[in-house]
């Protein structure tokens, strides 16, 4: 289960105006969204109920550049309880080419310079296809065509009964290339967005109300293409579920030195660093890992970051480190 903490009052507040009629903890929502390269296309679904969910009373929907008339997929599976359930675009064939390109399996393929012989080199930061559970819509010429969305397309999470339980982007809204935050980034194209741990449910759509779409309020935004953590989510719901947090203490934080030390409950695997628009600037990966290490930063960068901690037992947990 990955553990994220990020203690901010400010984020608590955004969420608790922005979805103000949600069911706390009581319903899914969505958790996660990848909207990648090429057919790099995904969604999380996070159970935050302490009871496992039937998802064939559930669907995710797709409307296109400002349509309110959606293309929709009755989902199939279990969520377990504070389990996370991803479900992708149903591109697997590696010779896929062109529209059906296949999505990524964390394998390149090359030719040896010395030997001459083909190889293969097999990256997990780069396995989407590896944490898919439910593959849906490999055909978009005989629909639905759920999936295909690309940064200018609503999604939401809906019951059968056609409750809307969670949205991304704004129904009936076409905004150009995709949803941006007030200075014009855009979040919802080439990007993946992670719910903050903060957020215990979705947001409940109903259609006699205006709403707008503030994608930093309940999101955190990554690059294009990434997919650590896909497939386990963080919920405050769940810190009354579990007995045993997996945590870390880093310090100094804030800190106006370039060393970092960071102390784990179990054995640290890995310790990347990113931006507020969440670029990865840092990454270090430990094959003989310990519980405590150090990470070098460079004196030149300052501000507020992130720094993401992968343990031994696969929790993720998600700290900011304030940069004097």
């Amino acid at each position: 289960m990955k553990k994220i903490y990020l203690l901010s009052l400010s984020l608590l507040s955004a969420f608790t105006m922005s979805a103000q009629n949600a069911q706390n903890c009581s319903e899914l929502f969505i958790s996660e969204y990848v909207e990648g390269w090429s057919n790099n296309k995904a969604i999380e679904i996070f159970n935050p109920t302490s009871e496992t969910i039937d998802l064939s009373n559930y669907a995710l929907s797709r409307w296109s550049n400002g349509t309110t008339v959606p293309e929709t997929t009755v989902l199939e599976g279990s969520v377990a309880p504070s389990q996370a359930f991803v479900v992708g675009i149903d591109k697997r064939d590696p010779n896929g080419e062109s529209f059906d390109a296949p999505m990524w399996d964390g394998w390149y393929f090359y030719t040896d310079s010395v030997t001459g012989s083909l190889d293969s080199i097999y990256s997990v930061d780069d396995d989407l296809m590896g944490k898919v559970d439910l593959f849906i819509c490999p055909d978009y010429n005989t629909g639905p065509t759920t999936m295909y969305f690309n940064g200018n397309d609503a999604v939401t999470l809906e019951t059968l009964t056609g409750d809307i339980l969670d949205v991304i982007g704004k129904i009936g809204e076409d905004p150009g290339v995709g949803w941006s935050d007030e200075s014009g980034a855009l979040w919802t194209k080439d990007h993946t967005l992670r719910r903050k741990s903060v957020v215990t449910s979705g947001f409940v759509y109903d259609p006699t109300q205006v709403y707008s779409f503030d994608p930093t309020l309940e999101w955190d935004s990554l690059p294009a293409n990434s997919f650590i953590g896909l497939g386990t989510h963080d919920c405050n719901c769940t810190l009354s579920l579990e007995e045993n947090e997996s945590s870390i203490q880093m310090y100094p934080n804030p800190s106006s030195t370039a060393q970092i030390t960071i102390k784990a409950t179990s054995a640290i695997k890995s310790i990347s660093l990113y931006n507020i628009l969440g670029a990865k600037v840092l990454t270090q990966v430990y094959n003989n890992s310990t519980i405590t290490e150090t990470i070098i930063i460079s004196p030149t960068l300052k501000g507020l970051y992130f720094v993401e901690v992968i343990l031994e037992d696969k929790d993720v947990i998600l700290q900011k480190l304030l940069l004097n």
